[in-house]
């Protein structure tokens, strides 16, 4: 199988310099590293995760879409950001050929660095993913989906999780993968210019929502909410006035998102529908990835309202 690998930086391509300087690794340096023999490499933004954008997806997206060679297709970046990415890029990307997302723990430039591991076992993975799947992670031997996939610590060489974010693994070179596919929405009619959306998001620790931000210079607002979306009674009005003018959502400040037992479902749900703000459709996610959806949201509406103009 023909693989392209994007090159999105991260500590995968880090190589240091005696002076403390970085080098940054190009696809082609990836590819000889990992000993990989049939793949394209594309430098698409060799870059510290955090300066990863909407528009570098775009640009990646843009890349496997003019190629169609690859059967297949592997992204590094950072592992920073890479639960951003994943889940962005399972949004995004088309779905008529597998994706997986992969970086490093340790600088790629270093002997005993896990990158080319994790290249390649991230090619095995691409090579038993279903037609039709969405984006995956694999890193340091566990497949995760990029839904519920967080960094729970900051530098370890598996520094993902939760448990049942996990949704495989590789074990010497044998993939198991149990299911893929479970990001089920698909913004991939939308370009660059349909995700500059505003959309702030706010939390709130003992009392109410202080600093609030002025709404005039937001498209939408994301609340990270306490636990399972709990959020102060003096913050009612705050939300309730913002929710009347653009679209807020409740998500939660846990890692891992939340969700909602149907027979009895959490009481600040029912608060949040009775001050407008916006919960279907974002169970399960997280504050940062609630953003990312929001912002999809907002640019296919912008979308369609140009398209009827």
């Amino acid at each position: 199988m023909k693989i392209g690998l994007l090159n999105c930086g991260g500590t995968i391509t880090e190589s240091y310099r005696a002076d403390g300087t970085i080098k940054r690794l190009l696809a082609r340096d990836l590819i000889a590293l990992s000993g990989q023999t049939d793949w394209i490499g594309y430098d698409i933004d060799p870059v510290d995760s955090c300066d990863l954008s909407f528009a570098s997806l775009c640009r990646a997206r843009d890349v496997m879409r003019q190629d169609r060679e690859s059967e297949a297709f592997v992204m590094c970046c950072g592992t920073d950001a890479m639960e951003d990415v994943a889940y962005a890029a399972a949004l995004l990307f088309d779905r008529d050929r597998p994706v997986v997302v992969t970086g490093a723990a340790i600088p790629g430039g270093n002997a005993n660095a896990d990158g080319p591991r994790n290249l390649a076992d991230s090619a095995s993975v691409a090579r038993a993913m279903p037609q039709g799947a969405s984006v995956v992670v694999a890193f340091a031997g566990r497949i995760f989906d990029p839904l519920s996939i967080v960094k729970i610590w900051p530098q370890a060489i598996q520094p993902f999780g939760p448990e049942t974010a996990i949704r495989g693994s590789i074990e010497a070179d044998i993939v198991t993968l149990r299911g893929s596919g479970v990001v089920d929405d698909s913004y991939a009619e939308l370009d660059e210019a349909d995700l500059g959306a505003r959309v702030a998001i706010v939390m709130e620790t003992f009392g109410s929502l202080d600093g609030f931000p002025d709404i005039s210079g937001l498209d939408g607002i994301v609340v990270a909410g306490k636990g399972a979306g709990g959020f102060s009674a003096q913050s009612e009005g705050v939300l309730s006035e913002a929710a009347a003018h653009i679209p807020v959502v409740l998500s939660t400040r846990c890692a891992h998102g939340f969700r909602v037992n149907p027979a009895v479902a959490k009481y600040a749900y029912d608060r949040a529908h009775k001050l407008g703000l916006i919960t279907a459709g974002y169970d399960g996610l997280n504050a940062s990835k609630a953003r990312i959806r929001l912002i999809a949201e907002l640019g296919r509406a912008s979308r369609s309202a140009k398209a009827g103009c």
